[in-house]
């Protein structure tokens, strides 16, 4: 009984490890080398994936599977410069007979996958399906992607095309050009309307009315000054009466210079 339960313990330890040939067979084959390359044509989009696959055991390998994304068209397969056949088995995951090739331990073959997408293809999508060295993606001779030891049941989405900004719509750019207009109109009239308001104010008064006023003004301050200095009125109070008649006499002083 306690061997029994050993080799059951052995056997949960070997799935967690090797969870990759479970999933997709043959997790002793690596893929040294991944290359995508993506190219615009005409109508569509051509992929051409170039794989490095080498074995790491000792006996024959009969099958060998890949991934391509779903919408896929004309998906054709050439291992070692032949064509072969391949078949769907699932999940978009096909497989290829290799037997012919005598893949064995470190001997290696090389895999290629060429297909189209649709022109419209936003996405480009990968998954991995087993340990990978390294992994490059190119779109239009553009590095898009570049990985290293990637796992088995890894996947990614690439975005072929940055998003374009949208531009600016003619409603919005002849609203701010109105804006702009209605606030130059609202300043100049707010500042003919101050002009104004200054040119009646100074109708109101004539150039005799405002030399007395400057002349009382100036003998206030005169008689405030010999008040402070009989300390008649105290420091705070002059200097509040003082700065009040100053700044009348500066203004009225203005307003005769405005006038000539």
């Amino acid at each position: 009984m306690r061997k029994i339960s050993v080799c059951i313990m052995l056997c949960v330890v070997t799935a967690m490890l090797f969870p990759t040939i479970t999933v997709y067979g043959g997790g002793d084959l690596l893929a040294e080398n991944h290359s995508v390359v993506i190219s615009t044509g005409d109508n569509e989009l051509t992929i051409l994936e170039t794989i490095t696959i080498r074995g790491r055991s000792n006996h024959n390998y009969d099958n060998i599977n890949f991934w391509v994304q779903s919408d896929a068209q004309n998906i054709k397969v050439i291992i070692s410069s032949n064509q072969v056949s391949y078949t769907p088995i699932g999940n978009n995951t096909y497989t290829c007979n290799i037997s012919s090739f005598n893949i064995k331990m470190d001997s290696s073959i090389q895999l290629t996958i060429s297909y189209a997408l649709s022109k419209d293809a936003e996405n480009f999508k990968k998954t991995i399906i087993r340990n990978t060295s390294s992994l490059s993606v190119e779109f239009d001779k553009n590095n898009l992607y570049s990985g290293k030891n990637l796992l088995a049941g890894a996947s990614f989405s690439l975005l072929l095309y940055k998003p374009t900004e949208t531009p600016i719509s003619w409603y919005i750019i002849v609203s701010i050009i109105l804006l702009v207009i209605l606030l130059a109109v609202s300043t100049a009239y707010s500042f003919r309307k101050q002009k104004l308001a200054k040119i009646k104010d100074m109708a109101g008064e004539s150039q005799e009315l405002l030399n007395t006023k400057k002349m009382l003004l100036m003998s206030i301050l005169k008689d405030i000054e010999k008040q402070h200095r009989a300390k008649q009125i105290s420091d705070d109070t002059y200097n509040k009466l003082k700065e009040l008649y100053k700044q009348q006499t500066v203004d009225t002083m203005k307003k005769l210079e405005d006038m000539k």
